[in-house]
């Protein structure tokens, strides 16, 4: 599907993480958030679920974080069961997770999670360098054990996403050989991404990541697979918006310490991630009203974010404008500073892809994110 077709509200439901992944692009935040801005306020949550399940076409609800949700599962459950009063059984429920949870929340997981996708990045090889515990721990022998697990779920979607060091870019291949012997059906293989917040991560060349992510996508074919990339997620069918970050209205993403965001990587409001994240950031929780305050003037903009405006600006005359619609919104905002700025190593990627891969062939048969 086109990736803007995935819309739900997101709950970035706990700033704390057992890991300590080196990539990861919010690591000097966490030891920085107070304890009150740690766990997300359940009324904020259900006060957003009451505003999205007005207009959405779908009661879909997503759990992500900035930290790992399942670290406050009970907190995720509760809100769960209070979508659940709202939506009854229409409702569904994503969770992004690191994978190393216990059998509890395991079972709760089977029971009522439609979608899940577990970031894993490879054999313990690999895996247990780029995602240790923070105390310094190995973690692959618990998450491979839940990825066995889920794959085998009779009804669940189920994916694997698997972020990718620039060492790591020719094994593509081979790292999908190994998760289609696991039983995987679905992986997202993402690039390191630079981050202001970590300044352990290189910013690849997106286009080398490309160059083998072409015959890893079509080795995938071939295994029966379904192999994709942040990169090419609106190849399917020409698209208006990039994602749920820029449809009229916006996708709400309700953070730790009260804001609505537009974007997964806008995790916290400006005063935890100063900079040009903060136009993602369309509303805010009034705690003592019991309700949201959002911004018409900032949600406007980022409606405004399409390809009839981007082709005006930097998209101008692009071939591949309708299959990108702009590329990642914080992608681009964390290079160039601007909503409407394009990165020129994503978009050499992307018409590198364009080039090699089909496109509007018809709807994915998943999206990642």
């Amino acid at each position: 599907m086109g990736h803007w077709r995935k819309q739900a509200i997101s709950f970035f439901v706990t700033s704390d993480c057992q890991f300590n992944c080196l990539y990861c692009y919010t690591a000097k935040l966490t030891k920085l958030i107070a304890p009150e801005d740690r766990v997300i306020d359940v009324d904020f949550a259900v006060a957003g679920m009451r505003d999205y399940f007005a207009w959405a076409k779908v009661p879909f609800i997503r759990y992500f974080a900035a930290g790992e949700p399942t670290v406050a599962w009970q907190t995720m459950a509760e809100i769960r069961r209070q979508g659940h009063k709202l939506a009854g059984d229409a409702l569904r429920v994503e969770l992004q997770t690191n994978g190393d949870f216990n059998e509890t929340v395991a079972e709760w997981a089977w029971d009522n999670v439609n979608i899940l996708w577990i970031s894993i990045d490879g054999p313990a090889s690999i895996n247990d360098v780029q995602r240790p515990r923070c105390g310094g721990q190995e973690s692959t022998t618990n998450v491979m054990k839940n990825v066995e697990r889920f794959a085998n779920h009779p009804t669940m979607q189920f994916g694997v996403r698997m972020t990718i060091v620039p060492e790591n870019f020719h094994r593509q291949v081979e790292l999908l050989e190994y998760f289609h012997d696991k039983g995987v059906q679905w992986i997202c293989g993402a690039p390191t991404y630079s981050s202001p917040a970590n300044t352990r991560i290189r910013e690849p060349m997106l286009v080398d990541f490309a160059r083998t992510f072409v015959p890893a996508f079509f080795k995938a074919r071939e295994m029966g697979m379904f192999y994709q990339t942040h990169l090419m997620v609106n190849f399917d069918e020409p698209s208006h918006v990039y994602c749920r970050a820029c449809t009229t209205p916006v996708c709400p993403q309700l953070t730790t310490d009260g804001y609505v965001s537009a974007c997964d990587w806008a995790s916290f409001g400006s005063s935890y991630l100063p900079g040009p994240f903060g136009d993602l950031i369309f509303g805010r929780w009034d705690r003592e009203n019991k309700r949201i305050v959002y911004y018409e003037d900032k949600r406007k903009r980022l409606e405004e974010r399409n390809v009839a405006v981007l082709a005006e600006g930097d998209c101008k005359r692009c071939e591949m404008l309708q299959n990108c619609a702009g590329g990642c919104i914080a992608g681009m905002m964390s290079r160039s500073g601007n909503l409407y700025k394009m990165d020129p190593n994503w978009c050499e990627a992307t018409k590198y892809l364009g080039r090699h891969l089909p496109r509007n062939q018809g709807l994915f048969p998943v999206n990642h994110s």
